[in-house]
């Protein structure tokens, strides 16, 4: 069925006599189940597709794009949504740019088969498995639970005959426990996307859960500290690192004048190696081909922090006279933008337990109620959700509220300890990691 759209689609344009253009089609289906308490409260299926097309319209060195979303596959909306398109590449200009041909894409699978012939019976089951872990903690209670599964068939088009499909599928899950002893109440609350089932963990992830809504209660503000030596959980290090690095490290900023990092610039420690994998088996952000069509690499970003690639997506290859790396991201509105795809940064050469026992006093930060680094300058500052205390290598208490900032250009270059454990968190594949000289405010 999704071919016979995709070809009415193209068959439309060519009646138009569009000669550069590009379909990117996706059936989308969500399989939810919404829990109160720790009873099932609303279960629902959505299966729906959209559509997204890009006209060229060629004006010397220059390329005016259109884009335009569309889900309906009336001929009459079609062909609107076609003239809508030309207008907006008409009017619009940016640097040359030139759809992508067909070349030869890396094979990697992103769906679970169990997932999709039975979608149903797996959330059961793995539902199942969730509330039978929260019933087992202590002095705990759930208080919501929403858990998704899904199954997305993307498509691509263009008037360089290239074609292209991916099946991928993930699951989303948010949940809040709480915790009451004499009179005081805390709540630990967390949501995400899990790429593969044994992601999830949950057994050791609802313990955490448990742990961290029982340890708030007693958790005090930090000490303060100008120069603290702090560790980030690998998804704290997500927030901090993808927005930042991700952003100096990408064709457009260099276009811009926005990055400062140089190719060989030193700008880590040396025991700090980044790479931009596309092609990573279990990262949320994995396909054989980006949003344009070209095909996802590795691409070593930095090594032993020495600045080593630039990411291209196809316009800023071009602009730059580079090789796209892959590297371009489709945003909500159908536009594709210059990103990364999935980060992983190398191990250590230590356990966490012994980075922690290593450590005369520093803090462990396991989550901030909002970390959002300017990604220019790198700048952060933000208030500790959950935390521990560490003093002469052991964990003393738990800390929350109080605030840690610093800048992560800065903080990547002062990293003491990277961690042998690895944890995916969505698009990155991250360790444990201790930085030194940040500051921690009560």
């Amino acid at each position: 069925m999704s071919i016979e759209k995709l070809d009415r689609i193209e068959a439309i344009l060519k009646s138009k006599k569009i000669h550069e253009f590009e379909i990117f089609f996706i059936e989308k289906n969500i399989y939810e189940t919404i829990f109160l308490k720790d009873k099932a409260e609303n279960e629902r299926e959505i299966s729906d597709f959209e559509y997204f097309i890009r006209i060229l319209t060629q004006k010397e060195n220059k390329t005016g794009i259109g884009v335009v979303k569309g889900n309906s596959l009336e001929s009459t909306q079609i062909e609107k949504n076609i003239d809508t398109c030309v207008l907006l590449s008409k009017i619009n200009s940016s640097s040359k740019y030139d759809f992508p041909s067909q070349v030869n894409i890396s094979s990697i699978n992103t769906a679970d088969k169990s997932i999709l012939s039975d979608p149903l019976t797996i959330k059961k089951d793995l539902i199942e498995v969730l509330i039978s872990e929260v019933n087992q903690q202590k002095d705990v209670l759930p208080t919501f639970l929403r858990f998704r599964i899904h199954s997305n068939h993307s498509f691509l088009r263009n008037s360089n005959d290239l074609k292209l499909d991916a099946r991928k599928t993930y699951f989303f899950m948010e949940f809040s426990l709480k915790a009451q002893e004499n009179g005081k109440l805390s709540e630990f609350w967390d949501c995400g996307y899990y790429k593969e089932k044994e992601h999830l963990n949950l057994n050791e992830r609802v313990s955490s859960w448990a742990k961290k809504a029982k340890d708030t209660l007693k958790a005090i503000e930090p000490k303060a500290s100008e120069n603290a030596l702090v560790i980030f959980s690998p998804s704290v290090l997500k927030e901090a690192i993808n927005p930042v690095i991700g952003f100096h490290a990408l064709g457009e900023t260099h276009a811009e004048g926005l990055s400062r990092f140089n190719i060989k610039d030193v700008v880590a420690s040396k025991n700090i190696t980044i790479i931009d994998d596309g092609l990573l088996e279990g990262g949320l952000s994995s396909n054989s081909w980006d949003s344009e069509g070209n095909p996802h690499q590795l691409t070593e970003v930095i090594k032993d922090g020495v600045f080593q690639n630039r990411l291209y997506d196809q316009r800023y290859a071009m602009l730059e006279k580079k090789k796209s790396t892959g590297n371009a991201k489709r945003v909500e509105s159908g536009t594709v933008v210059n990103g990364i795809s999935n980060l992983k940064i190398l191990p250590g050469d230590i356990s966490l337990n012994e980075m922690i026992s290593d450590i005369k006093e520093g803090y462990y930060i396991d989550k901030f109620s909002w970390l959002n680094p300017d990604s220019a300058s790198g700048n952060f500052g933000a208030e500790i959700r959950n935390g521990y205390y560490i003093k002469n290598g052991d964990i003393q208490n738990p800390i929350k509220l109080g605030n840690v900032s610093g800048n992560v250009l800065e903080m990547v270059k002062n990293c003491v300890y990277i961690s042998k454990e690895r944890e995916f968190i969505e698009n990155a594949l991250f360790p444990y990691m201790a930085f030194k000289n940040l500051n921690v405010s009560s």
